[in-house]
């Protein structure tokens, strides 16, 4: 199921999320939605949630602070509420593809951040605003990560840690490159990223970007006296080693 999302929309995490969901979930067969905490909840989890667990009613309560913030905003319209059910008009949720700049995303998608991040709510925002500076023609971008984390909050090593959760759950894939920019300033070139299953065209506009900038390779020094550590390590059994061997080399 894809889901769409206006690009100018200025939401929170939880409201993202929500949004997100009622988006997914809203038919225009009809002029309102009806749904609950419970239908929302099974939509971005892929299951039902027990409130006997505290991971899960956090989630809850996030999905319940998320509706009412879009109600008080008026972003989304209450028609009419029963403690956790409510009916929701349409209007608002629909997003208009050939008036406003919006991004696509997989229900499946969702679902897996919302099953593996330690911070789902966190890192399904940044994924809507990671794929919605993606090249629909070129399927990459290079965008510095000191500018995504002026433009989205949270710092560098925030932003490092949800590109590393977004590439272990293969969303995306980031191609690294070993370039410095040559023109003085010797800035390491920016990562290139996309989605995961666009990996190809990924590593294939990577490096065009490379070769239209001047850049030259960057000479990794061999840490000699670590890479004994490690062959130490590696005589002396060291389960990471034995049934990793080429690792002993890593620099």
């Amino acid at each position: 199921m894809k889901i769409f999302i206006g690009k100018l929309k200025d939401l929170d995490v939880k409201e993202m999320a929500v949004f997100s969901a009622l988006n997914g979930l809203q038919s225009k067969k009809q002029d309102y939605l009806i749904t609950s905490i419970d239908a929302l909840s099974y939509f971005l989890a892929g299951r039902f949630l027990s409130k006997s667990v505290k991971k899960d009613r956090v989630m809850i309560e996030n999905i319940r602070t998320g509706i009412q913030s879009l109600a008080d905003r008026k972003i989304i319209t209450i028609l009419d509420q029963n403690g956790d059910n409510y009916i929701i008009s349409n209007e608002g949720l629909e997003v208009h593809t050939d008036k406003e700049k919006f991004v696509v995303l997989e229900q499946w998608e969702m679902q897996k951040i919302f099953a593996e991040s330690n911070k789902p709510f966190n890192v399904f925002l940044f994924f809507v605003n990671l794929i919605g500076t993606i090249n629909n023609q070129t399927k990459e971008w290079h965008m510095p990560q000191d500018d995504m984390s002026e433009l989205w909050g949270g710092s560098k090593r925030t932003v490092n840690d949800y590109l590393k959760q977004l590439e272990n759950m293969k969303l995306i894939y980031v191609y690294r490159h070993k370039k410095r920019r040559a023109d003085g300033t010797y800035h390491k070139l920016n990562n290139s990223y996309g989605r995961y299953c666009d990996k190809g065209a990924v590593i294939s506009e990577a490096q065009k970007y490379a070769d239209a900038v001047e850049c030259e390779d960057i000479i990794e020094k061999i840490d000699r006296r670590a890479v004994k550590l490690r062959y130490n390590a590696y005589c002396n059994g060291a389960k990471k080693y034995i049934d990793n061997p080429a690792a002993v080399k890593e620099n």
